[in-house]
């Protein structure tokens, strides 16, 4: 339902507390029926996008280390989660999917996405972004 996501957030964070950050993602919560999710993690480093896939299928329940040199040390960076959601039999889901973004020194920011696809589309995207300011 509109309304009841949060996909973005700004976090104001010093360049040197950038560091032991850690992606925790939870289990989809609600009527999956036959869908599947992929996930891909992309960030900014020095000035450049990066990007890595980290599953084929994501199944939920797992924490993800960012190398320290993840987010950049530039001024202001981020982080972006994107689920691929494939429904092969068109059956249509409804969930809640929350990802957190912990830093070492236990700030925590969490996004969700009240995720609904209809019956007889085959995929969406979930997309969360952080954005890192000083």
């Amino acid at each position: 339902m509109p309304g009841n996501d949060k996909l973005e957030s700004s976090i104001r964070m010093a360049r040197a507390d950038r560091k032991g950050v850690r992606l925790v993602m939870e289990r989809p919560n609600g009527v999956l029926n036959t869908v599947a999710m992929r996930l891909v993690v992309s960030g900014k480093m020095q000035g450049q996008e990066r990007r890595q896939l980290h599953s084929d299928v994501f199944t939920g329940n797992s924490v993800l280390a960012l190398p320290d040199d993840f987010l950049p040390s530039a001024a202001q960076g981020w982080v972006r989660v994107v689920f691929s959601v494939a429904d092969p039999t068109g059956g249509g889901a409804r969930f809640l999917q929350r990802v957190s973004l912990v830093f070492e020194k236990g700030h925590q920011e969490v996004l969700w996405d009240d995720f609904s696809l209809q019956k007889g589309a085959v995929a969406d995207f979930i997309t969360l972004t952080w954005t890192v300011v000083e």
